[in-house]
């Protein structure tokens, strides 16, 4: 389902017009400091609206953006755009010294996502970057369509990473680099009894934006349920686990791969 809609999903201008927390800033900036001294070409493939692209850019390197969403190409400020799929590239064998993937892997379905990691390795000739959600369960961002009832992760993202699969993600190449970046008081997560009073208890599926889609009927799901008592309850469980913990987590992976 989220493949056959993918394009009118990641079409939707206001996906892209949001702002850059300090935390994606953070990310974004220990990503440019990740690239290698011996590169020289770079592709980031899922380019997203370039905020990764745009630092390497400023940083002097010449990089090409490769995204399925026209709409988020028009934000990238240097010129080199390319539209296309991350199942797909355009590009022979070798023809990047890096290629990056930042926020992407977790939007690909099972049925391509092999094939993706093939295309990567196949058209980078020394290294790969990936970022990618820290250990994300898909349910701490669960949304319900108002019309159809469908249930979805919010941020569109189907599959999530541990230390051990990134570790061995692409053939021909090893991971030389893996660290657990930007760690943050009480990340937008929760614990299992809150999850389970919420959606199995209370029916409260709480992600929402303006930019949110449902991907089986196209409804905007812009506004949160309202909270009955047993949501309350969640809520208040959930209180108490913020108000006891004081553990930082990080919020993503940042992983660097050579050719082996």
């Amino acid at each position: 389902m989220m493949r056959r809609s993918s394009r009118a999903l990641y079409e939707n201008p206001r996906i892209w017009e949001s702002g850059q927390p300090d935390t994606v800033r953070e990310r974004v900036s220990l990503t440019v400091a990740a690239v290698p001294s011996d590169v020289g070409t770079i592709l980031e493939v899922g380019s997203g609206n370039g905020q990764v692209i745009d630092a390497l850019y400023e940083a002097g390197y010449d990089p090409i953006a490769l995204d399925i969403s026209y709409n988020a190409l028009k934000h990238i400020n240097s010129t080199k755009r390319v539209q296309g799929e991350a199942n797909i590239l355009p590009f022979p064998p070798n023809s990047f010294d890096l290629v990056l993937a930042c926020e992407l892997l977790e939007h690909i379905p099972n049925s391509t996502f092999g094939r993706v990691l093939d295309e990567i390795s196949k058209i980078a000739k020394k290294h790969i970057i990936i970022t990618v959600p820290f250990q994300e369960r898909l349910e701490w961002n669960y949304a319900r369509c108002p019309v159809c009832g469908c249930i979805f992760n919010g941020s569109y993202h189907v599959r999530s990473f541990d230390d051990d699969q990134l570790k061995h993600l692409f053939k021909g190449f090893k991971c030389v680099n893996l660290k657990k970046i930007v760690n943050v008081l009480h990340p937008d997560r929760t614990i299992s009894l809150e999850l389970f009073i919420r959606h199995h208890l209370a029916s409260e599926y709480l992600y929402c934006a303006t930019w949110v889609t449902c991907p089986l009927c196209f409804t905007l799901v812009d506004k949160r349920p309202r909270r009955n008592w047993i949501g309350w309850v969640a809520a208040g469980v959930r209180y108490l686990y913020r108000t006891v913990s004081r553990r930082k987590s990080p919020l993503w992976y940042l992983t660097v791969y050579e050719r082996s």
